[in-house]
Order: C-alpha cells, then sequence, then structure tokens
C-alpha cells in the first residue's frame, strides 16, 4: 500500500498534491502503514480514505477504487451507520465498539459482516480535529462460530455478571463510606465535575456531592452549575483555584473573605483533585477572624496609656471568643492568656510561662514551631504555623496558630497577640479523602485483572496468536504498574530511577544485576509525562530481555541520563539506553524492533514529550538516545 500511495493521484482528491500535506496527515499515514491491525484514516469533511494493507484485505472489490475515495462514496450501503459517529467523533469524542454488524457490499452481494473497531479524532498541529483514525478486527468468523456455544456462554455470562455485581457493590459500599463520612462533618464538603468545551478547556463544574453541613446553605445543588448558582467564584479567583487544582493535581488552601449570593463571611478552603474535577472542604472562620482583626487593630493602639484601657476589653473579649487567645510580652514569654487556653491544656497560668506552653505541643512539632515563633520574633512579621495541642486528657488535636506583633509609635514591639484555631476535623478529614481515594484507585487497578482475565477467556475461545497474548499481557502489566507508581505519587514522587528499575525488576533485572549499569542524578518525572515514557522503558527492556544484552552471558546493558541545565531553570535531560555483545541483529528476531516499539519511540514521544529520539541497531551493539526538555511539561532536577 504504501508503494500504492505515493503512486496515487491525489491532485484529483480534497487532499491535494502529497508533497504539500501537512505533517500530522504525514505522521498519521506513517503510523497506519507500520501499524499489524486493519487501519483507516478519513481526511477532512470529505472523509478522504487511506488504510494500509490489512484493511485492503478487508475491502474485497471496493479496493483500489476506494484508495482517496469519500468515505460515503464509498459504503453508501452502512452511510446510514456510521454518518451519526462521524459526526460525534469531529466533536471531540471516541467510540469503541465490539462485534458491530455492518451490511457490506464488498463480493458482488450484501453480506452481514461483524466487526471489533474504534473510531477517534486525528488533530493537526494546531490540535484541531482534523480527520477520523479508524482501527477493526473484522470478527464474522468468531460471532458466527458463538452462536454454537451460547449455551456454555450463559454459565460464563452468569459468573461474569456475579462479579460485576461484586465489584459494583463494593465501589457502591466505597461511595456509602464517603457520604457517611462527609455527612459527619461539620464543615461544608462539597465535590465538583469539571465541565470542557469541545477544546478540552474547562468552562464550568457542576455538583456531584454535598453534605449535609453544605446542603443546608445551597439547599438541593445536585447537577447544578457553579458559576450559575455562585458567580461570585470567578471575581474572588475560586474558579481559577479550582481549574487549576483539577489540571495540575496541586491541592491548595485558602482563606477568603466572600460576600456574594446568600454568603457574607470568612471561609478557610482545602480543594483537591478528584476524578476530573476537586473535592472541596469548607470551614467558617468569621467569629476567628473577628477576633483577629480585633487584636490587630489593638496593635495600632502603641501608647503605654491606651494598652493599659485595653488590658480589661482584651481579658473580656477573650473569655467569650471560642478560640485560644494569649498576650505575650516583646521577648514573647506569656503574661496572659484566655480560659479557653487553661481549660483545654489544663496548664495553670504559672506552667504557661517562660516558655511552659511547649509542654502542650507535640513532641514531633516542638522544634519546627520554636524556629517559626523565634523566627517571627527576630523578623518581627505575623506568626502562622500549623501545629498540634495537647487537651486536659492527653489527646492531640490540630490547630491553625497566628501570633502578631503589636508595634509602638516608634515601630518597636511592645507586645504579642496569639490565637490558635481548631481545625483538628479538616486534617483528619483530607486524611480520609486520600484514603478513599486510594482506595478507589485500588479497586480500579482490581477491575484491571477482571479484564485481564475475561481476555485470557475470550483469547481461548476465539483462538488469537500466543505473540499476540503475551504482548497482550506484557503491555496491560506495564502499564499496571504505572497506575501503581501514580497511585503513591502524592506521597513518592515518581524518579527516573524508580521507573527505570520497576521495568527492568519486572522482567527478571534482577537476575542480570551484574550486567546492568544504571547511572544518573535524581529526576523526578510529572505526571503527565510518566505513562509513555514507562511504555517506551518497557519495550526496551521486554526488547533486550528476549533478544538483546540479557540473552548473551557476554551481554552488558548500561543505562544512564544526564541534565544539561539552563539559567531560566530549564534544559536538556538525555537518556542513553546502550546494549552490547548482542549474538546477532535483532532485526532478524525481534518484529518489535520494527513494529510498536520503536515507533513509540520515534513518532509518538516526540509528538507526546516534545522529545529528540536516535535508534542505532548494529551487528552487536544497539543504542537508543533519547533527548527530553526539562520544565514544566516533562520534569525537573531534584536533590531529594
Amino acid at each position: 500500500m504504501a508503494e500504492r500511495i505515493r503512486a496515487h493521484d491525489w491532485t484529483a482528491t480534497a487532499l491535494g498534491a502529497a508533497d504539500a500535506w501537512p505533517p500530522s496527515l504525514r505522521a498519521t499515514i506513517s503510523l497506519i502503514l507500520g501499524c499489524g491491525f486493519p487501519m483507516i484514516a478519513l481526511w477532512g469533511r470529505d472523509l478522504i480514505q487511506v488504510y494500509n494493507d490489512d484493511f485492503r484485505d478487508l475491502m474485497g472489490s471496493k479496493h483500489p477504487a476506494g484508495l482517496g475515495q469519500p468515505a460515503r462514496a464509498c459504503w453508501p450501503e452502512i452511510w446510514h451507520i456510521t454518518a451519526p459517529i462521524y459526526e460525534r467523533v469531529w466533536n471531540g469524542e471516541t467510540f469503541t465498539f465490539e462485534d458491530a454488524l455492518y451490511p457490506l457490499f464488498r463480493s458482488g452481494r450484501l453480506e452481514d459482516a461483524w466487526f471489533t473497531l474504534t473510531y477517534s479524532p486525528l488533530r493537526d498541529e494546531a490540535e484541531r480535529i482534523a480527520g477520523i483514525l479508524v482501527t477493526l478486527v473484522e470478527s464474522t468468523a468468531r460471532v458466527l462460530s458463538d452462536r454454537a456455544l451460547r449455551e456454555s456462554e450463559a454459565r460464563f455470562r452468569a459468573e461474569l455478571e456475579r462479579q460485576v455485581q461484586e465489584r459494583t457493590a463494593e465501589l457502591q459500599a466505597s461511595r456509602d463510606l464517603l457520604k457517611a463520612t462527609m455527612d459527619s462533618s461539620m464543615d461544608m464538603i462539597q465535590v465538583l465535575k469539571a465541565v470542557r468545551d469541545p477544546a478540552g478547556e474547562i468552562v464550568d463544574f457542576r455538583w456531584l456531592l454535598n453534605n449535609s453541613t453544605s446542603a443546608s446553605r445551597y439547599g438541593d445543588v445536585g447537577g447544578q452549575s457553579l458559576l450559575e448558582r455562585n458567580p461570585g467564584v470567578i471575581q474572588e479567583g475560586i474558579f481559577d483555584t479550582f481549574k487549576r487544582v483539577t489540571e495540575t493535581g496541586q491541592p491548595a488552601t485558602a482563606e477568603r473573605r466572600y460576600a456574594h449570593e446568600q454568603f457574607d463571611g470568612w471561609f478557610f478552603q482545602c480543594a483537591v483533585k478528584l476524578g476530573d474535577g476537586v473535592a472541596i472542604t469548607t470551614k467558617e472562620i468569621s467569629a476567628w477572624k473577628a477576633a483577629q482583626n480585633e487584636m490587630l487593630r489593638l496593635r495600632d493602639e502603641s501608647a503605654n496609656a491606651a494598652l493599659r484601657e485595653s488590658e480589661e476589653r482584651f481579658r473580656t473579649l477573650a473569655s467569650l471568643i471560642p478560640v485560644l487567645l494569649w498576650r505575650s510580652d516583646e521577648s514573647g514569654q506569656h503574661n496572659s492568656l484566655n480560659e479557653a487556653w487553661l481549660t483545654y491544656t489544663g496548664q495553670s497560668l504559672q506552667q504557661s510561662q517562660a516558655g511552659g506552653w511547649l509542654e502542650a505541643i507535640h513532641p514531633a512539632d516542638r522544634d519546627a514551631v520554636s524556629e517559626a515563633f523565634r523566627s517571627g520574633r527576630e523578623q518581627q512579621r505575623l506568626i502562622e504555623v500549623q501545629q498540634r495541642i495537647r487537651r486536659y486528657d492527653g489527646q492531640y488535636r490540630w490547630f491553625l496558630v497566628r501570633q502578631a506583633p503589636l508595634l509602638d509609635t516608634e515601630g518597636q514591639v511592645t507586645q504579642w497577640i496569639g490565637a490558635a484555631m481548631d481545625i483538628h476535623d479538616l486534617h483528619d478529614l483530607q486524611e480520609r479523602q486520600t484514603i478513599l481515594v486510594a482506595e478507589l484507585q485500588h479497586r480500579t487497578r482490581n477491575l484491571l485483572g477482571v479484564v485481564r482475565s475475561i481476555a485470557h477467556q475470550t483469547m481461548a475461545q476465539t483462538g488469537p496468536t500466543e505473540r499476540f497474548r503475551e504482548q497482550f499481557n506484557d503491555r496491560l502489566a506495564a502499564l499496571s504498574r504505572v497506575q501503581g507508581l501514580l497511585s503513591r505519587s502524592e506521597q513518592e514522587p515518581i524518579t527516573l530511577r524508580t521507573l527505570i528499575r520497576t521495568e527492568l525488576d519486572a522482567l527478571g533485572g534482577g537476575d542480570f544485576a551484574n550486567r546492568i549499569h544504571i547511572a544518573g542524578p535524581p529526576v523526578r518525572l510529572r505526571k503527565a509525562s510518566v505513562q509513555t515514557l514507562a511504555l517506551a522503558v518497557h519495550e526496551l527492556a521486554t526488547n533486550a530481555r528476549k533478544y538483546g544484552a540479557l540473552t548473551t552471558e557476554h551481554g552488558r546493558l548500561s543505562v544512564t541520563w544526564r541534565a544539561d541545565r539552563d539559567d531560566q531553570g530549564g534544559g536538556n535531560l538525555l537518556i542513553e539506553w546502550i546494549e552490547e555483545g548482542i549474538s546477532r541483529p535483532r532485526e532478524e528476531q525481534s518484529p518489535t524492533r520494527r513494529g510498536y516499539g520503536r515507533e513509540l519511540i520515534e513518532q509518538a514521544m516526540p509528538y507526546a514529550l516534545n522529545a529528540k529520539t536516535h535508534y542505532e541497531l548494529g551487528e552487536t551493539r544497539l543504542r537508543c538516545a533519547i533527548e527530553l526538555p526539562l520544565g514544566e511539561r516533562f520534569g525537573q532536577m531534584s536533590t531529594a
């Protein structure tokens, strides 16, 4: 087909002369010609057909006229089926159909044919949809054969339905646990799902979950638009924060004054990514802010007489406000506390003097708290820390602590005013949310195991080749390992060394430790780059184990990387994969060297990661070099 495509008169089609084709179209044609499955690209609104050798065999008598022909003219008998699908793919959707029935006129008569196929959008250099990619496998023989096996399939289907019901019940239990946890909190907890335009840009959010505390303020808002219900979130920057959390996965906390719609007060808000959206915990802190503002107002009363007059007012205010308050002298030693502190800690006024208050701080927090207060006093600035304070019964709870200086007319510190607000429930909720998200990810991996089991049984019935089974399982296992790394990325950042070592160990790399050399500086990987890079390493490692340096006693594998930084914090990372002592050329042994693995390295990585790659295979040596840009798109150097 490659020769026929080059010889075809494309000027007679809507695509025009081949030498003027855009790079995206050229890359698409290169992809489908190198693939071992039937594939066809439908380019432009006329859906001009370009297909590979395997697809040509499915066309029957429609070839060779079908090359360069609009899809509607080539397949009029199924246009009523495909036209609605094409229209939705043009809007950015992807469809996969299994054993779909298509009545085709390809052998001189109309015949029923079944296919398992995927319709997905093709994008040009500007990320606009420029065509449709159709990948398919004809399953007519299997479908007809399956009709004779319906009795046994019924037993299989019953078992599958049982497994699905069990997994569904487990997921529902997780959802019920999450809902119960949310409803038990006195804070407002909400889960919002992102609403995206056809280009993928977040343009709104919609409510998915709302705990009882939030419902008491909002009412029933399930499925409603955030911007229609609370337009003030744009003015206050809250909408942009939610977008940033959804797109980056980085949590955000903020203290805000919100005076829009039915609200008018101060709120402490935490937002974390959950699926394609955010989970938000909001605590009203209006009373605490009022106390803080009053304390800051007292700071301006610098004269000694004014301070003495305010002493009684401070005591009265401190006894009324349900937060822990204190006043310290200029050296930071306590000289007065409100009743709430004494009641909560069980300390006496005398015990809390001269640094005695540190005894109520959790031992693991004392050094950091002492340093924060020391540094704040030296710089005469606002001090803010989160710490655990021991209650009178020995239990520790988390508090948000702030201490501000009071200055006289000459700018000298005369006193310090401090306040501590209980945020323990918010900490607990965040930890529970992390556990629940991890649990959901764990269950998702379990479902992948069920999918793999189903694939094994299906292949046993339909008879795919053993090579297909092996490669399918290997790549599915590689994806599962990537998901395992991503699920722990919040607590354990993914490094380049970890990714490479994980893939080699999975293939028995420990058995060849004395023949494998891995070296390079610490490099943390961004989540968006992990999957593509992991699949590339998996393909290299698989071929080294099956056909390359790790198949001979004298073979050696070296994986090294180095980084060249620039003044702007960016630069390039060069990864070199070198195999020495190959017994004979890989091209004679490994079809994958010309197939998926090599295409992934030489075509997919430059497109997905802006990489530069070089692949050189000799008689006894392989060198693969991958150069990647450091920065926001790929990763960053780290000394951790």
